[in-house]
């Protein structure tokens, strides 16, 4: 069994190190540090640390908002420690990191309750049996847990069929896959092999071993992948969008490229792109991180780039225009 990991997020670079060092002395825990908001990103979703100090001005900033999201799906248990000049939003606070080292290492309180939603109408809850119409592709990586909240958030309970793949550490999956299921309108599933694409729910790849796809035969359903990771990722964004580049010329395929490290999804997204689809990647103003999306701006494979509030009503907006032209 790994050891337990701690992550400790302070801007104060030269406070941050004294603190690592303090903690080394710390058998059987993993400790971690980041000094951004960046990096608490990067750490949060490859590590998923169980224990997380926070200093008093990270918690205050704008940035630590949807870092709490994370913290609350991960059920990280959590401390603040230094002055806060504002409700600490449930956590408990420490004057100093010397009662938060003593805290830390000797019990925690648990984080925020995951905050729920209203009971879905009882028509919601069975998705629509009507013809899909099309599909919407989502790719993301580093802060795509709150991006992915963001865009789909302004999804109605009749969407489209969305695939998603996420890049995710392998047992974290399922934890979101219940978090955006309790936030949002339609339904929220893990894909499973041979399922049938259906308006109302969004599909998430949970399967670490297989990478996710959909075909048409005999009605668009869902295919489960093997192979060797593509572009460093299983599952991989450039598998799913190159499955929609195939069957761009026979069906509505929208895509949308978000926040990530690195440029899987570039790739397909410029196939898809070639193929017909629409595609969209996120600007760099509201990326944690604007590298994917960066990467298919500059091979020219978004037709659109908009900031991360903008992306889902696009999506949704050419589906409005498609029907207008059908009718």
């Amino acid at each position: 069994m790994s050891n337990p990991v701690l992550l400790i997020a302070d801007p104060n670079i030269s406070r941050l190190t004294a603190l690592l060092r303090r903690c080394e002395d710390h058998h059987g825990v993993t400790v971690l540090g980041a000094a951004t908001p960046g990096e608490a990103y990067v750490l949060l979703e490859s590590h998923l640390p169980r224990r997380v100090a926070v200093a008093a001005e990270f918690a205050e900033s704008i940035e630590f908002d949807a870092l709490a999201d994370i913290l609350t799906m991960i059920d990280a248990q959590v401390v603040i420690y230094g002055q806060m000049r504002r409700p600490a939003g449930g956590y408990p606070v420490h004057s100093s990191p010397e009662q938060m080292l003593s805290r830390l290492f000797g019990g925690l309180q648990p984080a925020r309750p995951a905050p729920t939603a209203p009971p879905r109408a009882a028509e919601a809850v069975q998705p629509s049996m009507d013809p899909v119409g099309g599909v919407i592709l989502l790719g993301s990586s580093t802060g795509g847990i709150t991006a992915l909240e963001t865009v789909l958030g302004s999804f109605r309970v009749d969407c489209p069929p969305t695939l998603i793949v996420q890049h995710i550490r392998p047992g974290f999956a399922d934890g979101l896959v219940r978090r955006l299921d309790q936030l949002l309108k339609p339904r929220v599933v893990a894909a499973e092999d041979g399922a049938p694409l259906r308006r109302g729910v969004v599909y998430l790849a949970a399967a670490a071993d297989r990478h996710l796809g959909f075909v048409l035969r005999g009605g668009p359903k869902i295919r489960l992948i093997p192979g060797a990771p593509v572009s460093g990722h299983r599952p991989s964004v450039d598998m799913l969008f190159t499955d929609g580049a195939a069957l761009a010329d026979r069906l509505d395929v929208r895509a949308a490229l978000l926040t990530g490290m690195g440029a899987d999804g570039a790739q397909g997204m410029c196939a898809l792109r070639r193929a017909g689809g629409h595609t969209i990647a996120q600007d760099r103003d509201s990326s944690v991180v604007w590298g994917m999306p960066r990467v298919a701006v500059e091979m020219g494979g978004a037709a659109e780039v908009l900031s991360l509030s903008r992306i889902g009503p696009a999506l949704l907006s050419r589906e409005a225009v498609r029907q207008r032209r059908l009718s």
